[in-house]
């Protein structure tokens, strides 16, 4: 069983820790464990039950009231809430905070029932970016400092790659068009869930697409490039590095490919003087470059 320190919870649950010390305090909510130098420590258990509490609160239930229900009679709401509609922002909080328990549990049956429901009432765009984007950056795999849990992240992102490959293998293969894209990460990056993504709505779109991957050497990029002349080439920079690196490889890409539109999503800054470079920071952009209507034509 992993342990979690107040903060720990803090980043898990979004919740101030200086709250959760009078939840302590004044309902008795949690009882933390405490090391042999009496600092205290928290397990999975008090995260799944935290968790569940916020599912509670956001549904516009009372701390008063929801510190005197039992682990069952707090099941049973979550229950509830789960089966309703996940149209509602409230229902999609508690379908993240419901992943966030299977995943610390390594829980993947949980896991894969909870995202063919989402899927089957949302279609796949919409469960990305309203349930799986928010679901990464709670666990800290996506566009965060700090990774809290690595093997439950890692557990997570090959879930959703599994997901996201069978989504891919589903669709038809896209001929050759006037469009031909390059999707790849450099050499320091390996979160690919969001690449892997756009290469899912690139072959939706039918549009022709080579995908290579994480960590491709940059004269790999050129070979393959070489080889099938791209009209796009689309990258993500996710992990830690320093903005100059970043800006370095965008412009390094400009001037290789000055003939392709070099595109990439991240919190980096698009280079000056670079008109064929695009930054795509949302799923309407990427529509927009992908030049269809496919946004609204498919669940």
């Amino acid at each position: 069983m992993s342990t979690y320190s107040i903060r720990d919870l803090e980043r898990i649950t979004s919740t101030r820790a200086h709250t959760i010390r009078i939840w302590e305090q004044r309902y008795g909510l949690l009882e933390p464990e405490r090391t042999d130098t009496n600092i205290r420590f928290y397990n999975d258990d008090h995260v799944k039950k935290l968790l569940n509490v916020c599912t509670l609160l956001n549904r516009g239930m009372k701390i008063s009231h929801i510190s005197q229900l039992t682990n069952v009679q707090i099941r049973e709401e979550i229950d509830r809430i789960i089966a309703e509609s996940l149209h509602t922002d409230q229902h999609v909080e508690a379908w993240i905070n419901q992943a966030v328990i299977a995943i610390a549990a390594y829980d993947a049956p949980t896991f894969h029932r909870m995202f063919a429901d989402a899927v089957q009432r949302l279609g796949i765009v919409a469960t990305y970016e309203r349930i799986l984007y928010p679901l990464l950056v709670r666990t800290g795999l996506m566009w965060t400092k700090d990774a809290l849990l690595p093997a439950q992240e890692h557990f997570l992102s090959n879930l959703i790659r599994q997901k996201l490959f069978a989504a891919i293998d589903a669709l038809p293969v896209p001929e050759a068009g006037e469009q031909q894209w390059l999707l790849f990460l450099h050499e320091g990056e390996e979160h690919e869930i969001g690449l892997l993504f756009a290469y899912y709505l690139l072959v939706r779109a039918g549009r022709h697409a080579v995908y290579l991957g994480s960590r491709v050497p940059y004269a790999d990029l050129q070979a393959a490039a070489s080889d099938i002349t791209p009209t796009h080439i689309y990258t993500f920079f996710v992990a830690n590095q320093p903005e100059h690196r970043a800006q370095e490889l965008l412009g390094q890409l400009a001037q290789d490919f000055p003939n392709c539109r070099i595109c990439f999503s991240g919190g980096v800054d698009r280079p000056d003087n670079t008109p064929h470079i695009s930054q795509i920071e949302s799923i309407e952009q990427m529509f927009e470059i992908i030049g269809t209507d496919a946004g609204h034509t498919h669940s």
